[in-house]
């Protein structure tokens, strides 16, 4: 009796026995565990990921050969080829498990053409280290963004090495290597120092369709040999179809049989015959159901079983029996029972009906400079001149000195030329309808501009009567984090990104205030909105109160109760699940448990919230997809519920909670960082052709993945579903639209969920719907009557893992017949094609409908003539200084060019973009922050830079040490300040009511490192 391909006797894998396989999931990872060197064939890229990860959690080293994507697009270039060759070599020199699919195995293998090494400390020379990557096939960037890009700025050297997984930074000192750093391209960030690179040539070889040779010695495991071979037969004939390169026949997966066969190796099979069976089996699935995983375990273990808990929720495992033991934090697919060496694995699979997807590094937020950019064309609001077009960048003397200027086009042809220090009197224009410039120093402008601040002002006012009133409706103040909060956020076996961190920060906040919370967090599909929610939700339970999560379906309810499960883990938190899939006595008995407060969180649908519910101290209200619940109906819920703290979560929030958001009534958390490893999303929009969407299923089903494909008029759904049958009939497929059954809707998207259906042809009912990581293309066969947040919403559906989606927005005809609107539309999904956009989204909804049209305010045309931004920034300032929360920036005056030095930043775009960042003001951290990533880019900074964030800290924080103006010249720096200043910063004196101190970017940092100071001191002393 044995459970491990390891212990076969030598003629099994000479003879290339059967060995049945009884289960999926964790089983062949099992099953391969303690093979060294051996080649793995499975039929899908998803099984290799998913078999790659489960060996992780055994401590097996194994790579994955991945197929070349079937998408000319992704072919061009040699990225994809090297990265394959780098792996297939990397495996024949060591002794780890290589995962390859059909496809992988049928393509050709390359080698770079050339590398080099780097070594800490080696003199290598930066020219000539950029002389050898331009002469090997590097693309010279501005910055690092994809394999095979280079850039340089100053002594830093930035590469991707088409091959590697991460780019490196390299810093010369002379042309001494002096420190080398891994980094992330989308936030540019390093995150960990290397002491030796390789770097290979951005050109290959090519290398030899055929199967490259095997080494002796090696093993071969075929997974599933019928459905390998359907595979094969599918991938070649797919790549042949899509003209991807070399022709591939019949012959070649008969190849790489025969070459397999001639190697030691086994084939797994699920079902008999089989010539061996291994004894495994799968354990219950208990879905937090924790009294029947003891007794289960107690069973067991009387039994001579041991039990291994391996769980990124579970922190005591002695609570399901004494001898349990955890085997580490990250869950494998399943669990196991491994009936001849009496172990049993238990993952979040079984204990909470979930499944881990494990996560590598973030790759973060974009740099600061690239989040503000600004491209010529664009147009503009300056706060004093009106609305203009940003038409190119000049330099302009002075003195003796040049400094870097934007030009402003307006009316009549006139040009004006402003310093790159003033960009924070620019805003971007977002009013209705098309732009029109404004003439220098018209009346038409300033007359508009009167108007507005006269609007703020009576605006402001209204809404601080709003504020008092709120201030005080009776609410809770809920004691700062504790115990059973710290253990719930240490057990997050994730980073999370400096978004759900400031997220947090600020719900808690709101929390602890003695009236009600409001707060509405923004963030796309898989952003950690959940995450965010369930912390609250903890905070809550642990204050001796309830909380209450409330989705608009039933099945996002269900799989919001499994992730509430999975995480709480065994903290002694009571959570139930209250929807239509539980009994009506099971359904009583929760409400019974609510009224008495012995279940502490519940997850339900909103319709159950419509009959009466009582709760014995409901503090908590999260309420999923805000933009499903009606406008009466969310005011009820409040209503029933006064004084209760709620939180809505939204991926593309309706118009109302925007206006909202903008006027201060509601706060708003962003979250635009998308999780790790997230893959990119490819949107295709045109007119529906059959051949093209045929060939999107096919390649999505060949890498074992799911479809959604949307068609939005119920009367002829079932014949687009009969056509599709017809095309794919090996694929399950199945319905899905709103006038369905509920209990019949429920069971195909659970069916989906789970992966037994693999095509869903749906309406827009799957808008809001569940996580189904599989599922990574979707096909919109009529785009033309879906608004631009609801395309965004839908396209949220896929890209949820590592694999790249394919979204298809397609409409029938041809372009002259498409609606002018869903033009507009369709181009700003194409501009906002990474993911996070959901709220700029939702704010570029606006602009197409016509804010003034959808949020109803009277005076909406002094918004839309000064910009709604603008209009909305400027009320929030007017609040904030009513209210005493801030002060007007200090008046600066700088006298001398203070700019980014080019060689320093050589990107003109980048220049602008931290111009405009710095517009904004810094904080002390922010300048901290922005230092420590500007050094890490670019280098060391110089004094120019070190002097601009300075000032951005002097503006945004001077008041509140108190400073009044300031003028700052090359020779020396003058400040006003107000009565009762003291203290003077290093090096300056105080002059009666002033001070004076030293001039240029060194006097300036003296004064913001005063100002730092001295607004601590005072935090204190209030504290």
């Amino acid at each position: 009796m044995t459970s491990r391909l390891c212990e076969l006797a030598e003629d099994a894998w000479r003879l290339g026995r059967a060995v049945q396989l009884p289960l999926d999931g964790f089983g062949p990872a099992w099953a391969l565990s303690g093979l060294t060197g051996g080649l793995v064939l499975v039929p899908h890229a998803a099984d290799a990921r998913r078999l790659k990860g489960d060996l992780a959690v055994l401590g097996q080293p194994a790579a994955f050969l991945p197929e070349p994507p079937l998408d000319a697009q992704n072919l061009r270039g040699d990225g994809v080829w090297l990265e394959r060759g780098s792996v297939w070599n990397r495996w024949l020199e060591d002794e780890g498990i290589l995962i390859v699919t059909p496809g992988g195995l049928c393509t050709p293998m390359r080698s770079p053409d050339g590398a080099m090494t780097i070594t800490l400390g080696q003199e290598v020379g930066r020219d000539h280290l950029v002389r050898w990557l331009i002469g090997q096939g590097y693309r010279r960037q501005s910055m690092v963004w994809e394999r095979g890009d280079m850039a340089v700025r100053g002594a830093v050297v930035d590469f991707y090495d088409p091959s590697a997984q991460w780019p490196v930074r390299v810093e010369f000192f002379d042309d001494d290597v002096e420190a080398m750093r891994l980094f992330a391209p989308k936030s540019q960030r390093s995150f960990e120092t290397v002491s030796q690179a390789v770097v290979n040539s951005a050109r290959s070889q090519v290398g030899s369709a055929r199967l490259p040779a095997i080494p002796d010695g090696r093993r071969c495991v075929l997974l599933s040999p019928k459905d390998l071979e359907n595979r094969a037969s599918s991938f070649v004939s797919l790549w042949n179809q899509l003209g991807l390169g070399g022709e591939l026949t019949d012959e070649t997966w008969n190849d790489v049989v025969l070459a397999l066969g001639r190697k030691p190796h086994v084939r797994l099979v699920k079902e008999p015959p089989a010539d061996v069976v291994l004894k495994l089996s799968e354990p219950p699935f208990f879905r937090g159901d924790w009294a029947q995983a003891r007794s289960w375990c107690s069973v067991m273990e009387s039994s001579g079983f041991s039990i291994h808990v391996a769980s990124s929720s579970v922190t005591r495992p002695e609570s399901l029996c004494g001898s349990a033991q955890l085997v580490g934090s990250v869950s494998p697919s399943s669990g196991i029972v491994d009936s001849a060496l009496h172990d049993v694995w238990l993952s979040d699979c079984e204990l909470f009906g979930v499944s881990d997807s494990s996560r590598e590094r973030a790759d973060g937020e974009l740099p600061d400079e690239l989040q503000n950019k600004l491209s010529p064309g664009q147009w503009l609001i300056h706060e004093r001149y009106g609305v203009c077009q940003f038409l190119e960048t000049g330099r302009e003397k002075f003195g003796t000195q040049s400094y870097e200027t934007l030009v402003l086009g307006f009316a009549d042809g006139k040009r004006l030329i402003i310093p790159f220090s003033d960009l924070y009197k620019l805003t971007i224009w977002d009013g209705d309808g098309e732009p029109q410039a404004d003439k220098l120093g018209s009346k038409r402008w300033s007359g508009a501009r009167e108007k507005a601040e006269a609007q703020i002002e009576q605006e402001a006012q209204e809404l601080l009567t709003l504020y008092a009133t709120r201030a005080i409706t009776p609410g809770r103040a809920f004691a700062p984090n504790g115990e059973m909060r710290s253990l719930f956020d240490q057990s997050f076996p994730y980073r999370e990104t400096r978004d759900q961190l400031k997220a947090i920060r600020e719900i808690d906040s709101d929390m602890e205030r003695p009236f009600p919370m409001d707060r509405l967090l923004v963030g796309d599909v898989g952003y950690g909105k959940t995450e965010v929610a369930l912390r609250a939700a903890v905070k809550a339970v642990e204050n001796g109160l309830q909380a209450a999560f409330v989705a608009p379906t039933t099945v996002l309810a269900q799989q919001h109760y499994r992730t509430c499960l999975a995480r709480i883990g065994d903290l002694p938190i009571r959570t139930a699940l209250l929807s239509r899939m539980v009994t009506p006595a099971g359904q009583k008995k929760i409400r019974t448990g609510l009224a008495e407060g012995t279940i502490d969180l519940v997850v339900g649908t909103h319709s159950l919230f419509r009959t009466a519910l009582e709760f014995k101290n409901l503090g908590l209200l999260i309420l999923d997809e805000e933009h499903r619940f009606g406008v009466a109906h969310k005011e009820s819920l409040k209503a029933t519920h006064p004084g209760v703290d709620v939180l809505s979560l939204s991926a593309t929030p309706i118009p109302r909670s925007l206006s909202m958001a903008w006027r201060g009534i509601k706060d708003i958390s962003l979250l635009t960082t998308p999780p790790a490893s997230r893959g990119r999303i490819y949107t295709v929009t045109g007119p529906w052709s059959e051949s093209l969407v045929s060939d999107a299923l096919a390649r999505e089903l060949q890498r074992g993945g799911q479809v959604y494909y949307l068609h939005n008029r119920i009367e002829d759904i079932q014949q687009v579903a009969w056509r599709v049958s017809q095309r794919f009939p090996d694929a399950p497929l199945a319905v899905a639209h709103g006038q369905m059954n509920q209990r019949e809707l429920e069971d195909v998207m659970e069916r989906f969920y789970r992966g037994a259906v693999q095509i869903l042809i749906c309406t827009t009912i799957v808008e809001s719907g569940l996580d189904v990581a599989r599922a990574n293309t979707l096909v919109v066969d009529d785009v033309r009557w879906l608004g631009l947040a609801q395309m965004h919403q839908i396209r949220g559906r896929i890209g949820r893992r590592q694999e790249d989606g394919y979204a298809y927005f397609l409409y029938p005809g041809d372009d002259a017949s498409l609606p002018g609107q869903t033009w507009e539309r369709l181009e700003a999904l194409g501009a906002m094609e990474s993911s996070g956009g959901g709220y700029r989204l939702a704010q570029r909804d606006l602009e197409i409908r016509g804010a003034g049209e959808i949020l109803g305010t009277s005076q909406h045309g002094f918004k839309q003539r000064i910009g709604y931004s603008l209009y909305y920034r400027k009320l929030r300032e007017r609040i904030a200084q009513l209210r005493g929360e801030s002060q007007p920036p200090v008046e600066v005056a700088v006298l001398f060019p203070l700019d980014v030095p080019e060689t320093y930043m050589p990107s003109v775009e980048l220049r602008i973009g931290l111009y405009r960042r710095l517009a904004e003001g810094l904080s002390a951290e922010d300048r901290n922050r922005l230092t420590s990533d500007l050094t890490d880019r670019y280098g060391p900074l110089p004094p120019q830079v070190q002097g601009l964030l300075a000032l951005a800290l002097v503006r945004r924080e001077g008041r509140r040490a108190g400073l009044e103006s300031l003028k700052a010249m090359d020779s020396h720096c003058w400040a006003k300040t107000v009565s009762g200043v003291s203290s003077v910063p290093r090096r300056w004196v105080a002059k009666g009511g002033a001070m004076a101190g030293p001039g240029g970017p060194a006097g300036l940092a003296d004064l913001a490192d005063w100002v730092e100071r001295r607004t601590t001191e005072l935090e204190s002393e209030q504290r």
